[in-house]
């Protein structure tokens, strides 16, 4: 079990980008439609697929992909799949699916902020016969998260953008009991360079030590962690290359180089295309 909770959870920051992509961020593209809907979709592959800090593939690399079905009221539904390691017998994959809404309101008349709320549903097939959680006995991986957003374009200057993010779990990865998130993201475009600088930083709050020994391993000692992120975007024929710099706090007092590198500070690079 320490191993399988050393390499348990990959939001996000990767992760959630992806997703992002597949739903809100394609919103913003004009697709062709019939009866108000359209559909973006989008392919990644990266170095680490990283979930609010943490490796869900083991600190190797992961293929990635999702397609959103966008209604021109501003909902829709996004659906995302992942190959995963949790050193699960029987899991290798994530399957995903939110149902959200998103559109803006006036701040002021001559400025609008944007919103995104909704749920996500995480899946982890073939889990459930393999995973009990040694605290309470509970089955399985699947949990269900609801989010909501709040974004800020133009928030400093042109072409920047804030993203400030809360969700909530009744019963978390792992079947570990309440969780909440909260997020706040910056990007910003580098000069006439072509890049884009990204930062983000999550707290990330469990129930207890035990919840958090489950969900990102390190010594139990904390119930609650950081993760952060800060890198650079580029598009290169329509491929967007990032590359980033992504970490936690957990404590990891006492373990091995290769014990923690699931949460310390590692060089990631993903490859995504939009279409």
């Amino acid at each position: 079990m320490g191993e399988i909770r050393m390499k348990k959870f990959a939001c996000k920051a990767v992760a959630l980008g992806i997703l992002a992509a597949g739903s809100t961020g394609a919103m913003a593209e004009d697709k062709p439609s019939i009866a108000g809907f359209s559909v973006a979709g989008n392919v990644a592959a990266t170095t680490d697929y990283r979930f609010r800090g943490v490796t869900q593939s083991s600190n190797n690399p992961a293929i990635q992909g999702g397609f959103t079905i966008n209604h021109e009221s501003g909902a829709y539904l996004a659906l995302f799949g992942s190959s995963v390691d949790f050193g699960i017998d029987g899991n290798s994959t994530e399957t995903d699916a939110t149902l959200g809404y998103a559109s803006s309101f006036k701040a002021t008349p001559n400025y609008s902020i944007g919103y995104d709320v909704g749920v996500t549903y995480y899946g982890y097939i073939g889990a459930k016969s393999n995973f009990t959680n040694p605290y309470n006995d509970k089955t399985g991986l699947n949990f269900t998260e609801f989010y909501a957003k709040l974004i800020f374009a133009d928030s400093l200057f042109k072409g920047d953008s804030i993203t400030t993010m809360v969700t909530y779990s009744p019963d978390y990865w792992g079947r570990t009991d309440d969780f909440w998130y909260f997020n706040l993201g910056y990007s910003a475009p580098i000069a006439d360079t072509g890049f884009t600088g990204i930062a983000s930083v999550g707290y990330n709050k469990l129930k207890n030590k035990d919840s958090l020994s489950i969900v990102a391993g390190g010594p139990g000692e904390d119930d609650s962690y950081i993760d952060y992120k800060f890198g650079v975007q580029y598009n290169i024929l329509g491929v967007t290359a990032e590359l980033a710099g992504v970490g936690t706090d957990v404590s990891t007092s006492g373990m091995t180089d290769a014990g923690k590198k699931p949460y310390d500070l590692g060089a990631v690079l993903t490859l995504s295309k939009s279409f």
